[in-house]
């Protein structure tokens, strides 16, 4: 694996996964065409989205890269499939974008920046990640350390303004260089839907690349829809309860949330401390979800339980469809 890098930012590609974004995709793609640095191509891949989302990038983008899946290949298979296509035409970077994000006119500017100023000390970068921020509440969503096991960061980390080594964060903001590519390979497709991006973060840190945090390039992206719960004590039990923001997803991505996690601390890393903890918050996500106002408590913990089971017996892929 060489160690030498350009020495800026060129050639860059924009890889945008869609699932029912039609209410975004076209501010989405709008950003993207005005960014302060340049996009060389911008590719959409869609995955047998039922509302209108190709149909808005068909008739208003004709330069947009329309890749239309027949079925729903999910994060993972949409981001190695866009990956893919863009190394195969030979970009030097892709920057990852979910359909639902929407970065600010100068995100992918502060990626070059940091880049450019951090090369001569960080000789092996090979991802440059923007800031994810909530446009409901601005909170802000830091990467991760590993420790053996995942962790937030502290709080000096967690309040810098400066770009910082990392160890993983979400993919949607990432923005990838081709040797990343040739030497870690493209994210799991059977996978399906989360975690994908946290596996692959430990792949490419595995591999000796470095991952770097830009609080400076900021895309506004939603993590998930906030509980109801039934008391403002109830609220800050949970929170106590779950160590983390209050997050509801559906019943069948916490199927996937679990499985994933134990597939790769079991069958990949096989890292045991990983593995504690990792069962330590699949307690932590059934305690939480007994305190709030939730519905299908029943069904959300068979999928729980389903997926610890094909996780560490390695059943992967498209097993539980969304709903």
């Amino acid at each position: 694996m060489t160690n030498n890098l350009e020495d800026e930012i060129m050639k860059v590609a924009c890889v945008v996964v869609t699932y029912n974004n039609g209410s975004n995709i076209g501010n989405l793609i709008e950003a993207l065409l005005t960014q302060s640095k340049p996009i060389e191509e911008i590719i959409v891949v869609d995955n047998a989205s039922s509302d209108d989302t190709a149909k808005i990038v068909k008739g208003r983008f004709p330069q947009v890269i329309l890749l239309e899946n027949a079925s729903n290949t999910g994060v993972g298979g949409g981001y190695a499939q866009g990956m893919g296509y863009a190394y195969q035409k030979g970009y030097e970077w892709v920057w990852l974008l979910d359909g639902d994000s929407l970065p600010q006119i100068s995100a992918l500017e502060q990626l070059a920046k940091a880049f450019t100023s951090l090369k001569p000390t960080h000789l092996k970068i090979g991802v440059l990640a923007s800031c994810p921020v909530s446009p409901l509440t601005n909170e802000r969503y830091d990467g991760f350390l590993w420790r053996g096991r995942f962790v937030r960061l502290p709080g000096e980390l967690a309040r810098c303004q400066e770009p910082f080594p990392v160890d993983s964060l979400i993919s949607s903001g990432c923005l990838v260089n081709r040797k990343v590519i040739k030497d870690v390979g493209l994210p799991r497709v059977d996978f399906f839907m989360d975690f994908v991006d946290h596996e692959y973060n430990l792949r490419v840190r595995r591999n000796g690349y470095e991952i770097i945090f830009v609080p400076a390039s900021t895309i506004y992206h939603e993590m998930g829809k906030s509980p109801v719960v039934r008391s403002r004590i109830i609220r800050a039990i949970a929170r106590l309860a779950t160590k983390s923001p209050l997050v509801v997803e559906a019943p069948w991505r916490q199927y996937y949330i679990v499985r994933n996690q134990v597939y790769t601390f079991w069958h990949e890393f096989r890292n045991y401390k990983a593995l504690f903890f990792c069962k330590l918050g699949v307690l932590r996500m059934i305690m939480g979800m007994l305190l709030f106002n939730e519905k299908d408590k029943v069904k959300r913990i068979r999928y729980i339980i389903l997926g610890l089971k094909d996780g560490f017996k390695g059943r992967l892929g498209k097993t539980v469809t969304p709903n």
